[in-house]
């Protein structure tokens, strides 16, 4: 490049650019955008007609995490457009007859990984996510579906990621056509009113959790030891393996075909997660299940294998390699209670973000404009607030590879559009003032310098709108 500077054939605005490329690149590099524009339409099933989508954690947050490059290196991976936009473009609803019941589909987890095995890749993706919909008693959920699917990556999982998280919604939609068929769906619970960025149950609960210990019997998917729908039908020991006190072998009698496609056991005190050709014993905590993985005397090989057959292991899988290189014998897993996966005791998941450096972006609705009415903040095309005047709002997003869109609205009015930019993290948030003209048309100003340092001094906190 410099010979190229030297020779005449770029000049100093050229080289400036090309170098701002490069680095722009990287950056885009350390990040991968899965595009749900790319996966199979997913057919909502009859008798529904899903009118919105929206995510109950942050709609531009990170949705897991994607092996790039020859080293197999995990880097963070989100949702083209956003969580709501990107899963509501992927359904295809039935006509809306009448009768057809319509409802909002409000997604509590999405997470995927993938795992590199020694000729091909697989994908992970675990997904929860509810059917609501609003009656004369008010909103209620009448299905739920918590379940971690699988399929293979060939020789490059992320491009199949798209598919992957389609066929996970597709096999949620598949489970309420089955329930809905057999009359099995469970009656109407009421639920506060949905909103974006709200998770209305973190402390749902879920029948296993109100249980001293799980019913002795089979589980064929994580919703039924999570329901407590027990199969007792199955006769069996559990041996544990050579004097490992967390992993069983699990024995059936002599006509018994063998369960492989089990999803877990109990022998009345312990759960045992099915993690390949063994089980692996959880212990109980509260409202947690968890169990230390010791795979000492365990090949990479063996461990391929085990998060191969056991799809329980769908989000550890990357863990599990990147411990074992490090030389833990001992990993700390613990039972997602949103997805049925197994995941790092320190991963959060669904169940309540670890906190991240974020983006941060105050939005204040000024008192000095001629319409005192109700602004409605919109990110990604999902609410994220509304604001009297006075009050504002602060959206924090952990860093995107693109602009951010906000729209502001009044209304029914013609929304106002800008683009954020996530690229900076820590420090005061950027400061965007809204007014209202006389024609209820909202504008807004990105203020910079003292005019900015001015606001977030004189902020007042009860004004703030969380």
């Amino acid at each position: 490049m410099g010979k190229l500077f030297r020779s005449g054939l770029i000049g100093p605005l050229q080289l400036c650019l090309l170098l701002w490329l490069i680095g722009s690149g990287s950056h885009a590099c350390a990040q991968r955008l899965i595009d749900l524009s790319k996966a199979t339409p997913v057919v909502v099933p009859e008798g529904i007609y899903i009118d919105s989508v929206l995510a109950s954690f942050s709609d531009s947050a990170r949705i897991g995490t994607v092996m790039r490059g020859l080293g197999n290196k995990a880097v963070p991976a989100f949702l083209a457009g956003g969580v709501a936009k990107g899963i509501q473009g992927i359904l295809v609803n039935p006509p809306g007859d009448e009768g057809v019941r319509h409802c909002t589909m409000r997604v509590n987890a999405l997470e995927i990984s993938e795992v590199s095995g020694s000729t091909s890749e697989r994908c992970y993706c675990g997904l929860n996510f509810e059917l609501l919909t609003r009656t004369d008693s008010g909103w209620v959920r009448f299905f739920d579906h918590a379940a971690t699917s699988a399929v293979g990556g060939g020789l490059d999982a992320t491009g199949k990621q798209p598919e992957n998280i389609a066929t996970g919604v597709t096999e949620g939609f598949a489970e309420y056509s089955r329930m809905q068929q057999a009359g099995t769906l469970p009656v109407p619970v009421i639920v506060h009113p949905p909103k974006a960025g709200v998770f209305d149950g973190q402390d749902r609960a879920y029948p296993v959790l109100t249980v001293g210990a799980p019913a002795r019997g089979s589980y064929p998917d994580f919703m039924s030891l999570r329901d407590q729908q027990v199969d007792t039908s199955l006769n069996f020991t559990l041996k544990p393996v050579g004097k490992n006190e967390q992993l069983f072998k699990l024995k059936t009698t002599r006509d018994d075909p063998a369960p492989n496609d089990l999803w877990g056991v109990s022998d009345g005190r312990y759960l045992y997660i099915n993690v390949g050709n063994r089980f692996l014993r959880m212990d109980r905590a509260g409202n947690e299940f968890s169990a230390n993985y010791n795979h000492t005397g365990s090949t990479q090989g063996e461990v391929a294998g085990a998060v191969a057959v056991g799809v329980a292991f769908g989000l550890i899988g990357v863990g599990l390699y990147y411990a074992m290189s490090s030389g833990s014998e001992m990993i700390p897993l613990r039972l997602d209670m949103l997805t049925g996966s197994l995941v790092h005791a320190d991963h959060h998941g669904g169940e309540g973000a670890k906190k991240e450096e974020t983006s941060d972006h105050l939005f204040l609705y000024s008192r000095h404009c001629p319409v005192d009415t109700t602004v409605n903040i919109f990110v990604y095309g999902g609410l994220e607030t509304a604001l009297q005047q006075e009050g504002y709002h602060v959206v924090s997003l952990v860093p995107r590879p693109g602009p951010v869109p906000v729209e502001i609205q009044v209304g029914e009015g013609l929304p106002t559009g800008i683009e954020i930019i996530t690229g900076r993290t820590g420090g005061d948030p950027d400061v965007y003032l809204i007014k209202v003209g006389k024609d209820g048309t909202p504008t807004v100003d990105r203020l910079t310098g003292e005019m900015a340092s001015s606001i977030l001094k004189k902020l007042d906190p009860a004004k703030e709108v969380k």
